[in-house]
């Protein structure tokens, strides 16, 4: 982490810092012009798209098919959805907590709540509904928070969510479906909202566990649109491409509801299938030929490798000539990475101005700065950190030292927001709310940064937040999932934010102090860790580093410093553990292999397929695809290509519950002989694949 107060050198030759004035760091957006028509909540957002505009939403759907729905025909949508809620007893700022896999349900269910003045909170769908993870986690807690609102979700969920309540012992816990809302007839009386009414909750992590709650009002949700249009000239003539989730800040807010305040054309499509095939991203910005889209740090990496790859004699006839403004935001931005972006892509006419770097958070209802200087040739591959912009009108930043006064431009400090757009506080957590707010009303943003000519650079994080693909991991729910094994020291263990040079996302590293050091011992102690934080949090870890008591630093008051490992990380003190560890680790594999090299032809198609997705050389039948190097990403591109080569469907769950070639094969194996038996014993229906068979 940047030392507070630090001088950062960004003088020319031509400039000496003798000859520049010195200026504080505080930068105001201009002022926000109302128009005297200009709509005051959601809903007259809506109807005013409705009214003025013939555009819509197009649903890409897991299949590559597009749907398309009027803007006429998503408010129709949303009064149907309005008069099911009220049939179920429903008041105004009522919540209703979303589970909703589908994007179109998932819009027309958030129009349905704001027609109807209920206050929606989405949550992540699970990967599975069987198991306590961090998913299923939070939607227990947000619910017992919120005193056990209604939970929304489709048909396929919603046995699966139901069967959940049972598991945690929830009482009164309400599941409707939004096909059952459908049903009624559309209710014209919406709820006349005040602009201050709270609109939506937005959850991110707290340091307890339980999520807390961003609360952001009408005023709030459309000041930012206002802001965001007017500094970036977006019009209702833009196309825009969002393929993030739409319980995420970016595709919600950032995409969705500035599209319909613009009355534009807004394309949303699935997340997986850009994992599985990045290039698809490109496909549908040539197709539909869209001018702003958006994604973070780690997509373009993703992106880049492919197209790196991609045989000359293969290569697709895009044209992207018609984008204009492709968002970089979510996570630290990588200047390299976003350069050979736009290097690999000026072949294909996008514009060298297409980038632009951004800084936002739910607290501040997503996007609130954007930077037009991302060039090539006023960028390089070395730079450290990229500046992200000015401040949209309305907003304003300051960056200050611990006491909280203003400091000097070009000097790193506390990154602090004010604004129309920046959140009213968290929902019923007022020890939060006096953390995050200083006594002259400047939001705490929990970042650092420094300003140069009122333009943000952000630098790194005071928070103990790991970003890995742009979503956001808690050290200590890494370290208690870590410290839930047998063998592990309690209170020595430490989950770690590290990039290495080249690295287009933050790794996970996590210092750990086992009770016995033997090798067996000690290989059997990684796989248990790395199963038990890829279960209970979703991550798979890039480096277990078991370290002695001493190694793990710890303040006064036994305050694990995180930074510090972080650091001597970098500077390369634990390269010889590493070391060690993976002679030792192959050493395993290849007493393992002896009995374990792949044998008939399903195996054998198998391991192939691994040593493609995951870059090794050797596979054994009992090797753990994550131990490998597996993560959530390389884990749905490795069933892309079983599916390709073999013409079978799996699930994630399934894949995290056979992650060997031997369990893998025998599964497929009986998916075989129960198809040809005609047992019925396995129905090859996406539920049932949902449901954890193959």
């Amino acid at each position: 982490m940047p030392v507070l107060n630090d001088t950062i050198t960004l003088m020319t030759p031509e400039t000496p810092a003798s000859l520049e004035a010195k200026k504080l760091a505080i930068s105001y957006g201009e002022p926000l012009q109302y128009p005297e028509d200009a709509s005051k909540t959601l809903a007259e957002v809506l109807q005013r798209a409705t009214q003025h505009s013939t555009k819509g939403i197009i649903y890409i759907q897991p299949d590559g098919t597009d749907k398309f729905q009027s803007y006429r025909e998503l408010w129709q949508d949303a009064q149907r959805i309005l008069a099911g809620l009220k049939k179920l007893g429903l008041k105004p700022q009522d919540k209703v907590i979303f589970q909703l896999k589908d994007n179109q349900d998932f819009i027309s269910a958030f129009w349905g709540c704001v027609l109807g003045g209920f206050v929606p909170v989405p949550i992540s769908i699970a990967p599975s509904y069987e198991e306590v993870n961090s998913t299923t986690s939070k939607l227990q807690n947000v619910w017992q928070m919120l005193e056990k609102p209604l939970v929304l979700t489709g048909d396929s969920l919603a046995p699966k969510i139901r069967e959940l309540s049972k598991f945690f012992n929830l009482e009164k816990f309400q599941v409707e479906t939004i096909d059952e809302l459908r049903d009624c007839e559309p209710d014209l009386n919406w709820y006349n909202s005040q602009p201050e009414d709270l609109a939506i909750l937005l959850l991110t992590s707290g340091s307890t566990g339980t999520p807390k709650a961003v609360m952001q009002s009408h005023t709030s949700l459309i000041a930012r649109c206002m802001g965001t249009a007017a500094l970036n000239s977006f019009t209702r003539d833009d196309i825009s491409v969002n393929w993030f989730p739409l319980d995420h800040v970016g595709g919600l807010i950032m995409f969705h509801l500035r599209d319909v305040y613009l009355a534009c054309q807004q394309i949303h499509a699935p997340t997986e299938l850009v994992l599985q095939k990045p290039t698809k991203w490109l496909d549908w910005i040539s197709l539909y030929r869209a001018t702003i889209t958006w994604a973070p740090n780690f997509a373009y990496g993703l992106l880049n490798e492919k197209l790196e790859n991609r045989p000359t004699q293969a290569t697709p006839k895009w044209d992207l000539s018609s984008m204009r403004f492709i968002l970089n935001g979510g996570e630290a931005i990588t200047a390299k990475t976003a350069r050979r972006f736009l290097q690999l892509l000026t072949f294909y006419q996008l514009p060298d101005t297409a980038i632009h770097p951004a800084w936002g958070m739910s607290e501040t209802s997503s996007g609130v700065t954007y930077s037009e200087t991302f060039l090539l040739n006023l960028t390089t591959d070395e730079q450290k950190f990229v500046e992200v912009g000015a401040p949209i009108p309305g907003f304003a930043m300051r960056i200050v030292d611990d006491s909280n006064q203003v400091i000097e431009e070009e000097i790193i400090g506390r990154v602090q927001v004010k604004g129309a757009s920046v959140t009213g506080g968290y929902y019923e957590n007022p020890l939060a709310n006096q953390e995050a707010f200083t006594e002259d009303g400047w939001f705490n943003t929990g970042d650092l940064g420094f300003l140069r000519s009122g333009r943000l650079t952000i630098t790194g994080r005071q928070k103990d937040v790991i970003i890995i693909n742009g979503l956001n991991h808690y050290g200590h729910e890494i370290e208690a999932a870590v410290e839930e094994v047998e063998g592990i020291e309690i209170s020595y263990t430490a989950a770690c934010a590290v990039r290495l040079a080249g690295s287009n996302t933050d790794k996970l590293a996590i210092f750990f102090n086992p009770k016995f050091w033997d090798d067996d011992a000690l290989m059997n102690l990684l796989q248990e860790i790395r199963t038990s934080v890829l279960n209970k949090v979703g991550v798979n870890p890039d480096y277990l580093i078991p370290v002695d008591k001493k190694t793990i630093s710890k303040t006064a008051i036994c305050k694990i410093q995180r930074s510090q490992l972080s650091q001597r990380f970098h500077a390369g003190e634990f390269e010889n553990i590493l070391e060690q560890l993976d002679i030792k680790w192959q050493l395993k594999r290849q007493k393992d292999g002896e009995c374990g090299v792949p044998g008939n032809q399903l195996e054998q198609q198998i391991a192939q397929i691994w040593q493609q997705v995951l870059g090794v050389p050797l596979i054994s039948i009992n090797d753990n695809f994550f131990e490998l190097g597996g993560n959530s990403l390389l884990a749905i591109q490795l069933i892309s290509r079983l599916r390709d080569a073999l013409l079978i469907e799996l699930s994630l769950h399934r894949l995290l519950a056979s992650p060997t070639i031997a369990e893998l094969s025998f599964n497929i194996e009986l998916l075989r002989w129960a198809a040809e038996s005609e047992s019925g014993f396995i129905n090859t229906t996406e539920e049932e694949y949902e449901e954890g068979y193959l």
